[in-house]
């Protein structure tokens, strides 16, 4: 009978073990879910937002260009009031509908697109458009109705916009140059440029018809190289002094190949200190600047670095020559690409060095003052005795039952009258006078060191001074670490503070940069460089975390103990 219930005692034991971790799993997982949206999501183009995913689709290993592809939010999607069994009926007679128009309709085509009319991306894009725009009434009326509303909206430039969308390629546009004095010269585009090629693995295909816009498309096969150039050479009578931007229109394949750009203007050569990479299926604009004072400002950087590597005598004068470089790399390295893609853009477009350096500068300098003023306050009120003590001790903890929002005018209105608004001092000169919170902490660990110790030392003929250097600051080491843990956090994530004292972005912290950096964010609708900003600031304080929290843990749980 009692083997029976050491069985029963273990078997309870492990069950409540058990019971114990997978809910300690589950709240970890749960809790832990927001970040990891949050980081999957800063891997994602603009386009790749939705439908909503935990992770972003794998880029595509591409060896020739132009090539067939579609994002998950351009082929169907089931609808979330279809049942399963009448999803698949009228998405197989839709792709069935949707094949015979094309080649009803093939004659009508351009020539180019003839030959791809069965393309599956081709049908499931014309598709997945109807699908978001077909009446509701069309899902309950028959296979027949269905049908016919498919067969009367497709037509010639349906197809062609679709396959637009889906055609993957890279193409050149039109390339114009702005002077420092905002004087704009349109050098040329797709159809008076002349483009030369140097490289046995592309070729030029001019596309001046059917599409949006027109393109000289570059046709490449990297199984027979690694990397091609191409170059222009057109008229442009201004001089390199006068030379600040050059703007080409660009379509991407999404290969994520990196461009090397090289100019020639005024009898100077310009070389790129940035890659740009082919990460849109889209047009954009590809902005090079001369390096300027421009660089070293807190405006938005909108444009790729270009500087100046010498004279450029083989180009005539009156004439400015482009010369691209698109080079192939491995597949790896494409992959890493798309995962550093945002943080790249987020990094090079918005001076998040300069606001990490005020963060920086505003936690050295509050965790210097919290743990000097603290420590110093909470040692008279813990080792020493004066008239009046615990009354004032009594007060200082007092003053944390008022709210911040209560001292925040009259702090203003300080700050203000000794001229300190818009600086970073009345962001960290305040720790220097302690805090209520922190000295309750250090108080309380200091009660717990023997009294021993200290009367030691006064025998020794120790002063309270040295007896708080040299005996009480090396004791008290886990506690002070809390202290600079608990200033980390509160002023890495600190934003009423910079938001009322600072006007200057300059100064701004982190937390203030990235608040202006989501407000201009959400007007461009680039979520996805929100997330990666927001994963960068979020790093450091895991990191702190991780590596500090034996300290913080030692430093809470012997609070109080008194010896």
């Amino acid at each position: 009978m009692s083997g029976n219930n050491n069985i029963f005692k273990k078997v309870w034991q492990g069950l409540r073990f058990g019971a114990y971790h997978a809910i300690l799993l589950a709240g970890a997982i749960m809790f832990s879910a927001p970040f990891v949206w949050l980081i999957g999501t800063s891997f994602k183009s603009p386009d790749e937002l939705y439908p909503p995913s935990w992770f972003p689709p794998m880029p595509a290993n591409v060896v020739t260009s132009p090539y067939f592809g579609a994002n998950a939010n351009e082929l169907p999607v089931q609808p979330v009031d279809i049942t399963d069994d009448t999803w698949e009926i009228y998405l197989e007679k839709g792709r069935e509908t949707v094949r015979g128009k094309l080649l009803t309709i093939k004659d009508t085509l351009p020539d180019f697109i003839q030959p791809y009319v069965e393309e599956p991306y081709l049908t499931d894009f014309i598709l997945g458009s109807f699908f978001r725009r077909m009446p509701k009434e069309l899902w309950t009326s028959g296979l027949n109705d269905f049908s016919s509303w498919i067969n009367s909206e497709i037509n010639s430039e349906i197809v062609i916009n679709a396959y637009d969308a889906i055609y993957r390629r890279v193409a050149l546009g039109e390339l114009i140059v702005k002077t420092w004095d905002a004087e704009t010269i349109k050098i040329g585009d797709a159809e008076t440029l002349k483009w030369q090629l140097h490289s046995d693995c592309a070729k030029f295909v001019p596309r001046l018809e059917y599409f949006n816009r027109k393109g000289i498309e570059v046709h490449y096969d990297f199984s027979k190289g690694s990397h091609f150039v191409v170059e222009t050479t057109a008229d442009c009578n201004i001089s390199a002094d006068e030379f600040k931007r050059l703007r080409l229109s660009l379509h991407g394949d999404k290969s994520w190949y990196s461009i090397h750009a090289i100019i020639d203007i005024g009898g100077k050569r310009f070389k790129s200190v940035e890659s740009i990479y082919l990460q849109y299926n889209q047009w954009q604009d590809c902005l090079w600047q001369v390096y300027s004072h421009e660089d070293k400002s807190i405006m938005m950087k909108s444009w790729y670095t270009i500087k100046e590597i010498g004279d450029s005598p083989e180009t005539p004068k009156g004439k400015m020559r482009l010369k691209l470089e698109i080079r192939k790399t491995s597949y790896p390295i494409v992959l890493a690409r798309k995962a550093w893609g945002n943080y790249r853009e987020v990094l090079r477009e918005v001076p998040i060095i300069k606001y990490t350096y005020n963060s920086l500068f505003l936690v050295l300098m509050n965790i210097i003052g919290q743990v000097f003023s603290a420590s110093f306050v909470a040692y008279a009120f813990a080792r020493l005795r004066w008239p009046g003590r615990d009354y004032y001790f009594i007060l200082i903890l007092a003053t944390l039952m008022i709210p911040a929002q209560v001292t925040l005018v009259p702090q203003f209105l300080i700050w203000k009258t000794f001229g300190l608004y818009n600086t970073l001092v009345p962001l960290w000169a305040g720790s220097f006078f302690g805090n209520a919170f922190f000295i309750f902490l250090l108080r309380q660990f200091m009660l717990s060191i023997p009294k021993d110790l200290e009367d030691s030392a006064l025998i020794d003929g120790c002063g309270y001074l040295r007896i708080y250097r040299h005996i009480i600051l090396p004791l008290i080491k886990p506690a002070l670490a809390t202290v600079a843990i608990f200033t980390f956090l509160w002023v890495w994530n600190d934003f009423m503070g910079p938001l009322i004292f600072l006007t200057d972005q300059e100064k701004y912290p982190l937390s203030l940069g990235l608040f202006a950096l989501h407000a201009l964010m959400i007007w461009l609708a680039r979520f996805e460089l929100m997330m990666s900003a927001a994963v960068l600031m979020t790093l450091p304080v895991i990191a702190l975390f991780f590596f500090a929290q034996r300290q913080f843990i030692q430093g809470i749980t012997l609070t109080g103990l008194k010896g």
